[in-house]
């Protein structure tokens, strides 16, 4: 499997929910594997963390709530917004977001990184 990890900075969106993010190229996997590769990662998340949607929704859901915090409690806050992990599939990369280093430790020792080029 291969994969980058970014630190998310100012220079990254939805850095103020996430510390990291798991980026996979599929145009640049062997064999066309990224988009595999991704979809196992996400899988793997829904099973360790729960559920969770692509972050523009997450992000949409999350604000949806904040702008109705006085009438509503915690619980009406959708399942989907998991505060540990989101993901996003865009045409050029696959990124999944992931809270702190603590998950991010766990999903690297689940799935390490392949340099391999076969």
């Amino acid at each position: 499997m291969q994969y980058k990890i970014r630190k998310l900075d100012g220079r990254y969106t939805h850095r103020e929910y996430f510390e990291y993010c798991v980026v996979f190229y599929p145009q640049m996997a062997p064999n066309n594997k990224g988009v595999l590769w991704f979809n196992n990662v996400l899988q793997w998340f829904t099973r360790t963390y729960g559920h969770s949607c692509e972050i523009r929704d997450w992000r949409s859901m999350l604000r949806y709530h904040h702008n109705f915090a006085s009438y509503l409690d915690d619980t009406v806050l959708p399942d989907h917004v998991n505060f540990y992990w989101s993901w996003t599939n865009g045409y050029d990369d696959l990124r999944i977001y992931v809270k702190s280093a603590k998950e991010l430790t766990l999903f690297k020792l689940a799935h390490s990184v392949d340099n391999t080029t076969n």
